[in-house]
């Protein structure tokens, strides 16, 4: 199956087997700057080229699985809106099915991954849990029953956008305070170069955690402000576990520690759900879209 995750800052792909082993794993710049209509091109010519790469390794790829950002209609295979990206109702599936020849799924990146964890993940062995992907924005996935839920527009789960932070900071989607604004891996960066005049990685902020005070104030606001998220979130769905994954999970205990902290002093009324890192990190959403191909695949071309 050809996966392919879109994100505010990349494009990844891979062809994946059903034993969960990639291939073929590409990384390309995701061309905001350039406006939606490059964005889109560039995931067209990222799914050709890995199509062409399968077939000339002899690699069979049966269905193509795409996950992006936003709000989705994955019954139509349309991306609606996406305020990182500037898109809106692009008919992904239908541009891809025509361009490759191949049965196309689309789904929302968060929910995919959350799927992933479900299936697959930190997730396998529960029945209410709360999965939350960072990376260039925050969503997350609520596991009610064993069932993800859906809600009555399909964005259930957007923690992002609870606001929780700074009210006097704007958010891309037009509120202020927003989860995402403070604690994803976009917000890390900004928060440093609003201190320090420079641009830095996330992953690069986290590596002078060591000897950098600015880079220490940076992560002590992300991580407070996104246990004061987690703490909303768990009181409204009380799950036995929250999974933390995306590319900012990649922290791992750097990131868990402080959160898990702050997490158990918001609530010490109750008992703190556990709070893990996601061994899939910021291929959950790979993987989550390779499981929506796997079900194109069972559906056919049509």
């Amino acid at each position: 199956m050809l996966a392919l995750d879109v994100g505010g800052t990349t494009i990844k792909s891979a062809v994946i087997g059903s034993d969960g082993a990639r291939q073929l794993t590409r990384t390309v710049p995701t061309p905001v700057a350039d406006g939606p209509a490059k964005v889109v091109q560039t995931l067209r010519d990222a799914a050709r080229s890995q199509v062409a790469a399968a077939r000339s390794a002899d690699i069979p790829v049966a269905a193509v699985g795409v996950v992006v950002p936003g709000i989705v209609d994955a019954s139509r295979g349309v991306a609606r809106y996406a305020a990182n990206i500037g898109w809106s109702d692009v008919p992904l599936r239908d541009l891809l099915r025509d361009e490759l020849g191949l049965p196309v799924e689309v789904g929302h990146d968060v929910r995919a991954a959350g799927l992933a964890e479900v299936e697959l993940g930190a997730a396998a062995d529960l029945t209410d849990a709360m999965i939350v992907v960072l990376g260039t924005g925050i969503a997350g996935v609520v596991v009610s029953g064993g069932t993800i839920v859906q809600g009555h527009a399909g964005i259930a789960g957007e923690i992002g956008h609870i606001p929780v932070g700074n009210l006097e900071i704007r958010c891309n989607c037009g509120a202020f305070g927003c989860l995402e604004m403070f604690s994803s891996a976009r917000a890390v960066s900004r928060m440093y170069a609003e201190r320090t005049g420079s641009t830095l990685g996330a992953d690069e902020i986290v590596a002078r955690l060591g000897q950098d005070d600015d880079a220490r104030q940076v992560w002590r606001t992300a991580t407070a402000t996104l246990a004061r998220g987690l703490v909303c979130a768990a009181l409204l769905t009380d799950p036995q576990r929250v999974v933390l994954a995306g590319g900012l999970s990649a922290a791992g205990d750097t990131l868990r520690d402080p959160v898990a902290a702050a997490f158990a002093a918001g609530m010490p009324w109750r008992d703190t759900p556990e709070l893990v890192v996601s061994e899939l990190a910021g291929a959950a959403g790979l993987v989550g879209a390779a499981l929506l191909a796997r079900d194109a695949a069972g559906k056919g071309p049509a």
